[in-house]
């Protein structure tokens, strides 16, 4: 009797239902692309002569030609590293906004290191750049965090104006000190060809830098679900009041938590610089970079894999839209915003699809009561 009622509580447990959160979460995101997909069809019948073949370029067009994708796994991977630091910051339960700035500011320290002659070692020199970005990174990214558990400040407001202040500083040093007599806007010297980071692979784009995401989306994934530190993460996150009577440490968390994001920041910001330009311009290069991170963030539900995956998909996307851009001008090249915009209010809404799971939890409910 004992054999059977915990062999029935294993196939409940891992039981294929909505009640299963992960699973709920899977089929929440996928009926969203469907959604938006069907309204962006919708808006290419009123823009496009061909609608269905708008819609199959948009999906299919990044696949047609090796540089399409090539395109789409060089421009994903520093997104990527702006969804996981903001992931972080949002899994913790913080309210750090100042990732666009972190981006910003290191876009100066990497310009430096790469555009002077530091090393002649062609692997040295792009570590360099990536040591003196993370730190920097970890370090700012603290600020807000710091204020905020020992002054009480409001961490958003903080972050969002020192992302003002970091883009002054980086723009003020770059026109004073870094720039060339050559140029006639505010851009640093050209890098190195030391300091540059080469494919691996030509024809695809794939240099080291998508194994290094690789390897810190696992690390970030064993750190969250797998070690002490991610179980105090996520229960600040999940319940901050029993987390403080748990014995945990709020203000070292934080400090942890915003570290983290800043080193990722930092790595973003020098793989998107050694691998996608020559040289830096601070409004240009690293824009919005930061803020398209915590939208990754929300569609990867702060999971580094999600995120990672999330990111991937919306290059995907822009890059599809870029081709059909070229073969019918008709068609808005903002319409991947649309659909970005869709999935992220239909995955964040807490009403989307929630009666349905409600239903299958009181079925379930009811048979486990009737047993």
């Amino acid at each position: 009797m004992t054999d059977k009622n915990t062999s029935s509580k294993y196939s409940k447990k891992y039981k294929l239902s909505l009640t299963n959160s992960k699973l709920f979460d899977t089929i929440k995101m996928l009926i969203a692309i469907l959604i938006a997909l069907a309204i962006t069809f919708v808006i290419l019948c009123l823009v496009s002569d061909d609608p269905v073949n708008a819609l199959k370029t948009i999906l299919f067009g990044p696949l047609s030609k090796r540089r399409y994708i090539g395109s789409v796994i060089e421009s994903f991977i520093p997104y990527a590293f702006a969804g996981l630091a903001a992931g972080v910051l949002f899994k913790s339960g913080g309210f750090n906004l100042g990732a666009e700035g972190i981006f910003i500011i290191c876009g100066v320290v990497i310009a430096a290191i790469a555009s002077a002659p530091v090393t002649t070692s062609p692997i040295l020199h792009p570590i360099l750049c990536y040591l003196g970005a993370m730190a920097l990174g970890g370090v700012l990214m603290i600020i807000p965090s710091f204020l905020k558990a020992k002054f009480n400040t409001n961490e958003m407001v903080v972050s969002l104006m020192l992302n003002s202040i970091y883009a002054a500083i980086a723009s003020h040093i770059v026109r004073t000190y870094m720039m060339t007599s050559k140029s006639n806007s505010v851009a640093s010297k050209d890098y190195l060809a030391t300091a540059k980071i080469p494919n691996l692979y030509e024809p695809y784009r794939i240099s080291i830098c998508l194994i290094l995401l690789f390897v810190v989306m696992i690390i970030l994934h064993l750190i969250m679900f797998k070690s002490r530190l991610g179980y105090q993460i996520r229960l600040s996150g999940s319940n901050p009041k029993f987390a403080e009577y748990s014995g945990i440490s709020a203000f070292k968390l934080a400090i942890s938590t915003a570290a983290i994001a800043g080193v990722l920041c930092g790595m973003g910001a020098t793989t998107h610089l050694l691998t996608q330009s020559s040289f830096y311009t601070p409004s240009q290069s690293l824009v919005g970079i930061g803020f398209s991170g915590m939208l990754l963030a929300m569609l990867g539900k702060n999971n580094p894999i999600g995120i990672v995956v999330a990111a991937f998909l919306i290059k995907y996307l822009e890059q599809g839209t870029a081709v059909l851009y070229f073969v019918d001008k008709s068609v808005p090249a903002e319409i991947v915003a649309i659909v970005e915009g869709i999935i992220i209010m239909l995955i964040s809404s807490q009403h989307f699809l929630r009666r349905l799971r409600e239903q299958q939890l009181l079925k379930e409910g009811l048979e486990e009561h009737a047993e």
